[in-house]
């Protein structure tokens, strides 16, 4: 009996040991390389790398676009002009970003990538504990007639012998091609084409049930093909599931959504789906299961944006996907209105950071003006549209519904300088009111066609008319009264302040206030105004009256293109730098993009 019990001893002894030399290694491992115990609730070795990585080149831009991955905060870009990329040789990191990404400037700089040069990026994802592997390397060389972005949310419904496959219309595409095979790893070069379609809805026939295809699908134009879509899969069955369900609609309330739906024949029941990430599918959201129509989502957040699709199912299955939906909770639905901001004088430009296109700072005097609390929403901006057409007016681009064409509330993005400013001259006539932009210095003829680059001689400033603001009403707008400040609402960046990086515009309104009581002055979508851009402000005095900018269009150092408009208030896919109240970017104004909107100003209530 003494035998075993002196062996259990020394196997006590030698289990003390070891657990002090496995103490002693955890700490000298965390000092040398930052390990975490595996105590820690979150091993950043079980965070899978972003997959599915997709990289659309641009005119001087790279859009990236990802896979969500389960427990990851944000995620990492890092990026290099060779191959081989890793997170400690990559020539530049934008953190904390999600998904889409568009990548626009180089390392510390504000020059836009180069065209015709390959960039290789990679992606990693991100908790509070660490940082995943990279991602599969991508890369992708910018253009100035690149090809459409690649279709996403793409769907593949089973059905006896063929797959119905649907995504989202890629913006500038002119025809769509599917490609298939039995294996996973499709690509352009190994799989079955299908016809080439200028619609967003594709059957594949015949295949054989009860075997699994893989497929991707691209976008064409006459600059090429785009990069493929996310791979997904699909099985044709002979007796399959229900058709998705179409119809969706989701309406925000005060921290509830109301999701509806059409029925769907066959359907024995049906499941909501939700995320708060875009890239939604069956897989990674949320599940309600056996809900009717209208259902209620309760106890939800305000001011958080919540993407939802719904699917059918009976004895044979689950349907696919329906369309994504988006809604945005809020105490109280924003009304459109105008917001008085007193006149006076205020330093306009960077106090604070030395940004060398915002410099000299100079006292501007301003008189009294009016401005949209919230940001030009599409429904406004679609009801103005439709009269503008009926009226002898043109438009470039017929706007969107936030970012991806989804939810309620949302501002109005795609839409032009030029659009605008034509746009603005409509909802004053439509009003009744004097319009403020014209084509002759006579002021006689209304801007109501074409592209046109009205001047400052050519705008009826003491009109009662709806008009951009200028760079400095905007500034003084964006400041809320407070001096000296690098933010609306302060000095310190804080969080949950702005959408400067959810992937998507949100509802107007999400966010707080400024001083005035104006909404989402940073972040959300950039907002046009009505100067042209400008290398600095050397071109005016220390002391300015009304300050309308330049009189005709100079080359600047800062934005490659000398023939540019101004907008400000940063958007959602281009992290905080944007978000304070003195930045400015420049772009043609044929321009467009998914964060990009403005509000109306103008002299009268």
């Amino acid at each position: 009996m003494k035998v075993p019990e002196k062996t259990g001893n020394k196997q006590s002894t030698a289990n003390l040991v070891l657990s002090l030399l496995n103490v002693a290694l955890i700490v000298l491992c965390s000092a040398l390389f930052g390990c975490s115990s595996s105590g820690d609730t979150t091993n950043t070795a079980t965070l899978k790398a972003p997959a599915m990585v997709t990289a659309d080149p641009g005119n001087a831009r790279v859009t990236l676009n990802w896979s969500p991955v389960t427990g990851a905060t944000s995620y990492n870009i890092y990026y290099a002009t060779q191959p081989g990329v890793t997170p400690k040789q990559a020539q530049y990191s934008a953190a904390n970003q999600n998904p889409p990404f568009v990548l626009r400037f180089l390392p510390g700089d504000v020059t836009p990538l180069s065209n015709g040069t390959t960039y290789y990026l990679v992606v990693t994802a991100v908790t509070s504990q660490g940082e995943s592997v990279a991602s599969k390397e991508m890369s992708a060389s910018p253009s100035a007639t690149p090809p459409p972005p690649a279709p996403v949310q793409v769907r593949a419904a089973a059905q006896s012998g063929q797959v119905a496959l649907s995504w989202e219309a890629s913006t500038g595409a002119t025809s769509y091609r599917v490609y298939y095979r039995t294996t996973p790893g499709v690509t352009t070069a190994n799989g079955t084409a299908v016809p080439v379609t200028a619609d967003t809805n594709q059957t594949v026939a015949p295949l054989e049930i009860g075997t699994t295809y893989y497929f991707i699908v691209t976008a064409s134009n006459a600059n090429g093909e785009s990069v493929p879509s996310f791979e997904l899969s699909c099985i044709p069955q002979s007796s399959p599931p229900p058709s998705a369900p179409s119809g969706v609609t989701a309406i925000e309330g005060n921290r509830h959504i109301t999701v509806s739906w059409a029925p769907v024949g066959g359907a024995t029941s049906y499941a909501i789906y939700y995320s708060t990430n875009r890239n939604l599918t069956k897989t990674n959201g949320i599940k309600i299961p056996n809900v009717t129509s209208p259902y209620i989502m309760s106890a939800l957040s305000n001011n958080q944006g919540y993407y939802i699709l719904v699917t059918a199912a009976n004895a044979a299955g689950e349907s696919v996907e329906s369309s994504t939906q988006a809604a945005t909770p809020v105490a109280t639905q924003p009304i459109p209105q105008m917001v008085l901001i007193p006149g006076g004088s205020f330093s306009m430009g960077d106090t604070l950071d030395n940004t060398v296109y915002c410099l000299p700072v100079r006292t501007v005097n301003l008189e009294p003006f009016y401005i949209d609390r919230y940001e030009t929403t599409y429904t406004l901006w679609k009801e103005v549209y439709d009269w503008a057409i009926a009226h002898g007016y043109t438009f470039d681009n017929p706007g969107k519904n936030g970012s991806y064409n989804m939810g309620t509330n949302m501002p109005v993005t795609w839409v032009s300088w030029y659009d605008v400013v034509k746009w603005l001259n409509a909802r004053s006539e439509k009003e009744g009111r004097m319009p403020v932009y014209f084509t002759d210095s006579a002021q006689e003829v209304v801007y109501r066609t074409g592209q046109f680059d009205v001047t400052n001689s050519q705008v009826k400033w003491a009109a009662n008319g709806y008009r951009l603001p200028t760079e400095a009403e905007w500034e003084k707008a964006a400041r809320g009264g407070l001096a000296g400040n690098r933010y609306p609402w302060g000095n310190d960046l804080g969080t949950g302040t702005s959408n400067n990086n959810l992937g998507s515009a949100a509802s107007v309104g999400s966010y707080p206030g400024t001083g005035y009581g104006l909404y989402d002055m940073a972040g959300n979508v950039f907002e046009w105004v009505w100067d042209l851009g400008s290398a600095d402000y050397s071109w005016s005095g220390a002391s300015i009256d009304n300050p309308h900018g330049l009189d005709t269009y100079l080359p600047s150092t800062i934005t490659g293109p000398s023939l540019s408009r101004v907008r400000r208030g940063g958007g959602f896919s281009y992290g905080d730098r944007y978000l304070k109240v003195y930045e400015r970017m420049f772009r043609v104004p044929t321009y467009t993009a998914i964060y990009f909107g403005f509000r109306s100003a103008t002299n009268t209530p």
